[in-house]
């Protein structure tokens, strides 16, 4: 499906010619179909077969396999890994960032509660988008909705909580090099919002504005309206304005924001970190290779992320993140999830990530 009109594929800001612009994006997880890793059959698989089979996906993407190592990453294999494509719901592991910024600091507590608001519901995914305003929920909650579901409502009170600036702060706090693409940032039913019931013109007009100028629109145009989380989606129907309105990063900036999470989650205090990081298993059910794992996924009509975060059964933690954009048409997302399982298989081996250069086995 087409983009509707005729939007400009650059960075908003005249200031930032080499990236898009960020903001918000369609949050619904993913579901990715791995098989449970077998270890019976042995086949080669160089990372350049796989770079062959995933390249094609999407007219831009990115790869990146990694071991974490304290705070960072070791890069094990990367493909374009340092390219910033649209994240999209994938972005609220930096707001995961934040709260346990926040909790280290004692400013937020696990066990605060959080009443919703009408004003901060979003679309779904999610449950919340449904729940009653004044519905009182707890921080814990709201966040392991947030990673486990998707869930947007929560996503957007948690913004509210934290305050945007700070959430917007933690980016450059947690590893990502060039955060000012991703300004202002927006709350996802601002994005929602925008995509379903704005035009081409205003998108165009929001893009090429300053970040004071983009601030001012939202202000006017968008938190006035109310989403019905069961109304439909609007005008929205197909890629739109991906280059320039959703978040931005490579994959190697969301390699040290996991890292950077997974190490605090060894902290006093900040245990569920490690727990809301690996709470969505997704279909690595695998639990003798694998000990833990995470999924955080976004999707969004042409915006397709996987990410991971894996700990094997002997404490060993890895990383796995491959990004696809398209500004038109589909993407195969059956193909790159496809093309991602003999990656889970040999990184569960014990004979260490060295060898899956040469033998994948599936």
């Amino acid at each position: 499906m087409p983009p509707p009109g005729s939007l400009p594929r650059r960075l908003h800001r005249a200031s930032h010619p080499a990236g898009p612009r960020s903001l918000m994006v369609l949050f619904v997880v993913l579901v990715t179909a791995f098989a449970p890793i077998r270890q019976t059959v042995a086949a080669p698989a160089p990372w350049a077969e796989l770079d062959r089979v995933l390249s094609p996906i999407a007219p831009k993407s990115n790869l990146l396999i990694a071991e974490f190592s304290g705070s960072g990453c070791q890069a094990i294999h990367g493909r374009d890994e340092d390219q910033r494509l649209a994240i999209a719901s994938v972005f609220k592991l930096y707001v995961l960032g934040e709260l346990a910024r926040q909790i280290q600091a004692g400013t937020v507590s696990w066990t605060d509660r959080v009443v919703l608001e009408d004003g901060l519901r979003s679309m779904p995914a999610g449950d919340y988008a449904f729940a009653p305003a004044g519905t009182r929920v707890p921080v814990r909650a709201l966040a392991e909705a947030m990673i486990w579901r998707s869930d947007n409502t929560a996503t957007d009170h948690l913004i509210s909580l934290l305050g945007r600036d700070n959430v917007y702060r933690a980016l450059a706090a947690f590893g990502h090099a060039d955060s000012a693409i991703n300004a202002p940032l927006l709350l996802t039913r601002e994005l929602f919002a925008i995509k379903m019931t704005q035009s081409p013109e205003w998108m165009r007009r929001y893009m090429n504005g300053s970040d004071r100028e983009q601030l001012a629109m939202l202000k006017a145009d968008i938190a006035p309206l109310r989403l019905n989380p069961g109304g439909g989606w609007g005008k929205w129907n197909g890629p739109t304005a991906i280059d320039g309105i959703e978040w931005f990063a490579s994959a190697s900036e969301l390699c040290r924001a996991s890292a950077s999470l997974w190490s605090l989650g060894a902290q006093r205090g900040l245990e569920p970190v490690r727990t809301i990081l690996t709470g969505n298993r997704d279909t690595v059910q695998d639990r003798k290779a694998w000990k833990r794992a995470g999924y955080k996924a976004g999707l969004e009509a042409g915006v397709v992320n996987m990410t991971y975060v894996l700990e094997r059964s002997d404490g060993r933690v890895f990383f796995v993140s491959a990004g696809y954009n398209a500004t038109r048409g589909t993407i195969d997302r059956d193909a790159a999830k496809a093309a991602l399982r003999p990656v889970f298989t040999c990184l569960g081996l014990r004979s260490g990530p060295a060898s899956c250069a040469n033998r994948v086995e599936g």
